[in-house]
């Protein structure tokens, strides 16, 4: 229940962090010169940043404990690991990309510029944001994780109550969704 809740929260914060907007003084100077602190979204870009930086790790000891108990839960499981998945992709992957306005600006409603991804996420260090190794993880862990919990779910699906079914399809469609919702994302990435 406490994973659930805190994926509630960040699902919640998502249509805010994807309305932000560059920060402009990126555009004069420089995303590792920009005087990031003097941004007034600072303070909200911050704790969004850490919020999806946190929420995954917070949710790790449930999906862990779950396995754990696999052999007499396993729709419990399933439904856990596949929210795992859900907001680390969310949180690690798209958070900072919509945050920071990129996602804004590659949908042409900002000017895009150099968005060298260090230099913008340099200032939230502090949040334990690591920028590159998870996002680049996720990948390959979703390009077998997505398969193989949907693969499980077909197999399961007439020994679990709809409630899960139901949970588990929506976990790994929002997962594929996250992917595709972010145009221009490993131009971003590889900048």
């Amino acid at each position: 229940m406490a994973q659930l809740l805190l994926a509630v929260v960040l699902f919640a914060a998502v249509p805010y962090a994807m309305s932000m907007v560059p920060f402009e003084r990126i555009y004069t100077d420089g995303a590792y010169n920009a005087p990031h602190t003097e941004d007034p979204l600072f303070p909200v870009r911050w704790r969004l940043i850490a919020l999806g930086a946190w929420v995954p790790v917070l949710s790790m000891p449930f999906a862990v404990l779950a396995w754990k108990r696999r052999h007499a839960h396993l729709a419990l499981w399933l439904l856990q690991v596949s929210l795992l998945l859900c907001v680390c992709v969310i949180g690690w992957r798209n958070f900072p990309y919509y945050v920071l306005g990129i996602y804004r600006a590659y949908l042409g409603e900002a000017r895009v510029a150099d968005f060298d991804p260090k230099g913008l996420l340099e200032p939230y260090r502090s949040t334990g944001y690591v920028p590159d190794w998870e996002m680049l993880l996720l990948y390959p862990v979703a390009l077998v994780a997505v398969p193989l919990i949907g693969y499980r779910l077909f197999q399961e699906r007439k020994r679990m109550s709809r409630a899960f079914f139901l949970g588990i399809a929506m976990c790994l469609a929002t997962t594929v969704f996250a992917f595709l919702s972010t145009p221009g994302f490993s131009d971003w990435l590889v900048d």
